[in-house]
């Protein structure tokens, strides 16, 4: 993930969904809600029976009638509530296949995804939607692999589907079948071993065997015998591939051995030496190994170093020289060595106290990769990793650092609560300590719940006369949520705020902590359209965010967002919008 530290746009642009949820209305009602005249209504009330799932099969019948609607969106809405109801909306089946040959590219995806949450019972739509598998729009390719998955029809006739989508398929029906084909984990093998004897489809088999990992053990013979592939990228990802296998791909050392000492192209190198790591201790691996630690092949070194170390955790000498190797990886010139050294210490059974301070020096680096990476490793020892997050705060050197690496760990940081409010309670008005005030929201909004005994602090945050701490603040009290009941009358002044932003925040977070007050969800609605269109980008991006977090709330906001993300004048603010958009329509 890329991070940024942009005013208002840190807080309100990478947090992701709350996912609150209004709590279940009288279903008669929502169902007669279907036919009101109001759209807005109509549309509000098929997201309200969705939320009440398999206990709404009463509202079916309905649903079905709304198929047949004019409106696009309402019959996307129909076709996606029904998915909601699941198995207990078999009856949608025909009206739903029939929806498959829709005209609208988004009624197909949703009937497809509909026929995939039932499941089962929709056998009948398997033909039709193995058809629609390359359908020509992206929207309807990406709903149609996972609603196979979920009906499972017999192999026999989704094996020349998968076969033909890996050999043929562009890159957008690929990847959704790569991330189906994984999802199914151990029951995929079959599929993917025979996939593997087929020179095109070699690559793509071994990503999602890959990501399968050791319930792919079944493949290793297959995957050995690709490691003598003509194309190098095919060999790197065989590689990659039984080193996630692990220990159940030993077998395969002798010819990952082989690769590591004799490919001709060092990336295939380096994918042995990895998989060698990520194998138990075997006598031909250490060999190899020890002599990659001894070439002049910095980063080979460095990947030989943590490979050595990680297969020989017993062995405290040679653990210790690897450690000192990637301590002195750290000073090198070139930044991929750097950036590999930052991800392999922490993998070490090293004390923290020798760790730590290595990453936190790293987080001074010129190179931003390096940063990124010293970060993610910090991020991998969890918790632990906040051990000093006091002292971090304290230094306005690494307090920046602090905040990301909080926001990163989200709801695992709640420890780090009691520093993030102790340090709000220094700060200064200057234009570095505001953007430090902004972070730290950020970094509360991201611990969520946990996050509840900042209340006190935020809600005196909603008081600053800078509008982008006090949306912060605001919008950092709607993640906490219902925990962030005591803030309700602060929130409710907020509302009267002359800044549009904080007003939309403050609306927008009495939503989230009182989520049952449809009239709230349309002002917020409202006051975020208009935000849309003030002249900082910074306003607008937040805007953008918070309308996809609200949910569907409409074809006038899916409309202007569309309209943001394609013309806005500022990257940010189209990238806002497009992820919006995203969360309003998956």
């Amino acid at each position: 993930m890329r991070f940024t530290r942009l005013s208002l746009l840190a807080i309100l642009v990478t947090v992701a969904a709350s996912g609150m949820q209004a709590p279940a209305a009288d279903l008669q009602q929502l169902i007669t809600d279907i036919n009101n005249s109001d759209k807005l209504i109509r549309v509000q009330a098929m997201d309200g029976i969705a939320e009440q799932g398999a206990s709404a099969a009463d509202a079916v019948p309905a649903l079905v009638a709304a198929l047949s609607d004019s409106d696009e969106e309402i019959v996307w809405h129909a076709a996606r509530t029904l998915g909601a109801v699941g198995e207990g909306a078999a009856a949608a089946v025909p009206n739903l296949i029939a929806a498959l040959d829709d005209d609208r590219p988004k009624v197909r995806a949703y009937a497809a995804y509909a026929l995939g949450r039932i499941g089962k019972p929709a056998m009948a739509a398997a033909d039709k939607l193995i058809e629609l598998a390359f359908d020509k729009e992206t929207l309807v390719r990406r709903a149609v692999l996972p609603a196979l998955r979920r009906i499972d029809p017999p192999q026999e006739k989704t094996l020349p589907l998968v076969m033909k989508i890996l050999e043929q398929g562009d890159m957008s029906v690929i990847i959704p079948a790569l991330g189906s084909l994984a999802e199914q984990g151990k029951e995929a093998v079959p599929k993917l071993r025979s996939a593997l004897k087929h020179e095109e489809a070699q690559y793509w088999a071994c990503l999602v065997l890959a990501e399968i990992g050791p319930d792919a053990a079944d493949a290793v013979p297959e995957i050995v015998e690709v490691l003598d592939a003509q194309k190098p990228q095919v060999r790197l990802e065989a590689l990659v591939a039984l080193g996630e296998i692990g220990a159940a791909a030993k077998s395969a050392v002798p010819a990952i051995a082989k690769v590591a000492e004799n490919d001709e192209f060092k990336d295939v190198r380096y994918a042995a030496i990895y998989a060698l790591g990520k194998l138990d201790s075997d006598g031909i691996a250490n060999k190899v190994l020890q002599k990659v630690m001894k070439s002049d092949d910095e980063f080979g070194r460095t990947i030989g170093a943590w490979a050595l170390a990680r297969t020989n955790p017993a062995n405290k000498e040679l653990v210790a020289e690897a450690v000192n190797l990637l301590v002195d990886s750290f000073k090198s010139e070139d930044v991929h060595v750097r950036q590999a050294a930052a991800r392999a210490i922490v993998e070490f059974d090293v004390d923290r106290e020798v760790v730590a301070p290595l990453l936190v020096k790293a987080l001074e680096d010129k190179d931003p990769a390096v940063v990124a990476n010293a970060i993610a490793a910090l991020a991998s020892l969890g918790p632990k990793a906040l051990g000093h997050v006091d002292d971090a705060l304290s230094n306005k050197a690494l307090r920046h650092y602090a905040i990301r690496l909080i926001a990163r760990l989200g709801r695992e940081a709640d420890v780090a609560v009691p520093a993030l409010v102790a340090s709000l309670g220094d700060q200064t008005d200057s234009p570095e300590d505001l953007e430090f005030v902004r972070e730290a929201h950020f970094a509360l909004s991201a611990i969520g719940p946990g996050a509840k005994d900042a209340i006190p602090v935020l809600v005196k945050g909603l008081a600053s006369t800078n509008e982008g701490a006090a949306a912060s603040a605001a919008y950092a009290l709607g993640k906490i949520g219902a925990e962030a009941r005591s803030a309700v009358p602060a929130l409710q002044r907020a509302e009267g705020s002359e800044s549009v932003i904080v007003k939309a925040a403050s609306v927008f977070a009495l939503w989230q902590i009182q989520p049952g007050n449809p009239a709230r969800r349309v002002k917020a609605t409202t006051l975020l359209l208009k935000a849309l269109e003030d002249e900082r980008e910074l306003v607008r991006a937040g805007a953008a965010t918070m309308l996809g977090e609200l949910g569907n709330t409409g074809e006038r906001a899916t409309a202007k967002l569309k309209e943001v993300s394609e013309h806005d004048s500022a990257e940010l603010v189209r990238q806002a919008a497009g992820e919006a958009l995203k969360k309003i329509t998956s």
